[in-house]
């Protein structure tokens, strides 16, 4: 019944979503590839089909895909996303390698003529994209259903909940959650999934392949404020203008996470210091500026690598945090604000363990910095603790995978 009064409803909707659609670029791009997919060419029954929503999803299904391909005898994947920056930036990635694909909207008729006869081994789906026709369709095919780094946010949690007998009924299609903490392994049993097929597998967000020994690569005089918003720029430009007399031979880095304020963080310091943009930098080994603005996309990580210490942004302001372990991949101390709502759980981890401080205001912040550049043995005790979280993390991906492969394994011999 709950299946013919969704699809009621569905088909009802389509027609103002159309029109909506053709308001919105990001949505219209790909409205007639979803709407009426081209089929699959050739037979999917040994692939795996990965479906990340976004660019947050899909360097999880990257890295998922990797992993598993050191596996013996898991080398086919498919993988769809919701938009097309997505589907282009992996098309870009992976070429030939991968096929890539825009999902079929949850109609019926798009979704058989997108996968047609094939049966795929298993339908992975990244976190919280919950799909009712496309899940009933793997059920009804036999194909395992299997949700990775399960996670249930606060306002989606109060929406579901408000359907939970709709949702009980959508679950019973799904064959495994794999939660990525205990919290939203009891949400998804608040929502109607039964309690016994979801594992807290730990969360994938935080995996990153490292190379041996990278960690412990020298540290350069780099002191780094990566991820920086717009309204955090009050905060940290009198920060760094303080360090910057203490600490004259360091180098300073800021990253802004929005590419608006490169030109305004220049106009900032270019008064005080020698200032050059990182586009540049690169080109001119030799060059020996005071302070580097990032405007490239894709190289702070590198430059945590090499930092003495790390600021993650997006945090002393309300915008959720930034992911403050990537300084930590490298053994770098790590600082952040009170404002990390997005990264809740490894917040709290990384602080007590050590690994990183949370502050709450810009002379705190100055302090702290300080305090840590002064004090070596306080970064080398640091820097430890940090590689031990991401060790701790990356044990995650292997629990996610071999759940995966059991539960694939189980309906093969059922099959």
């Amino acid at each position: 019944m709950w299946k013919i009064i969704y699809n009621l409803l569905l088909h009802l909707l389509i027609p103002f979503f159309v029109l909506f659609s053709l308001t919105r670029q990001k949505i219209r791009k790909t409205l007639r590839e979803r709407f009426f997919p081209s089929p699959l060419k050739g037979s999917a029954d040994d692939v795996f089909w990965i479906h990340a929503a976004s660019i947050g999803e899909a360097v999880i299904a990257e890295n998922v895909v990797s992993y598993m391909k050191g596996l013996k005898g898991v080398n086919r994947f498919l993988i769809t996303t919701n938009t097309y920056y997505t589907r282009d930036l992996l098309r870009r990635k992976f070429g030939d390698r991968m096929p890539v694909y825009s999902l079929p909207f949850d109609i019926p008729f798009s979704i058989k003529r997108f996968a047609g006869k094939s049966k795929f081994k298993a339908l992975l789906i990244i976190e919280t994209e919950i799909w009712p026709n496309l899940i009933w369709f793997a059920k009804k095919k036999g194909i395992p259903v299997i949700i990775i780094n399960g996670r249930i946010s606060d306002s989606t949690l109060k929406r579901y909940m408000q359907f939970a007998f709709f949702m009980k009924h959508v679950f019973s299609g799904v064959d495994l959650v794999l939660a990525q903490s205990e919290e939203h392994r009891e949400r998804f049993a608040l929502i109607g999934m039964d309690p016994r097929r979801i594992i807290n597998t730990g969360n994938l967000k935080y995996y990153r392949p490292m190379q041996e020994g990278e960690e412990d690569e020298p540290k350069g005089k780099i002191v780094t404020f990566g991820s920086i918003k717009e309204k955090e720029v009050p905060i940290i430009i009198p920060v760094i203008k303080r360090l910057k007399q203490v600490f004259s031979d360091y180098l300073f880095f800021i990253a802004p996470r929005e590419l608006h304020l490169i030109s305004f963080l220049e106009e900032q310091f270019i008064e005080y210091f020698d200032v050059m943009r990182y586009s540049v930098y690169k080109g001119l080994p030799d060059a020996k500026p005071a302070i580097i603005i990032v405007d490239t996309v894709g190289d702070l990580i590198n430059i945590y690598k090499k930092s003495t210490i790390a600021f993650v942004g997006g945090s002393l302001a309300p915008y959720g945090g930034q992911n403050m372990l990537e300084p930590l991949f490298f053994g770098t101390p790590v600082i952040f604000g009170p404002y990390v709502d997005t990264f809740k759980g490894i917040a709290e981890e990384v602080v007590q363990s050590g690994a990183g401080i949370q502050v709450a205001t810009g002379e705190e912040l100055f302090d702290r910095m300080r305090g840590i550049i002064l004090d070596e043995t306080l970064r080398q005790h640091m820097g430890r603790e940090g590689i031990g979280v991401v060790v701790k993390q990356r044990r995650a991906m292997e629990q996610t995978v071999n759940a995966v492969m059991e539960a694939t394994w189980k309906n093969f011999q059922n099959s």
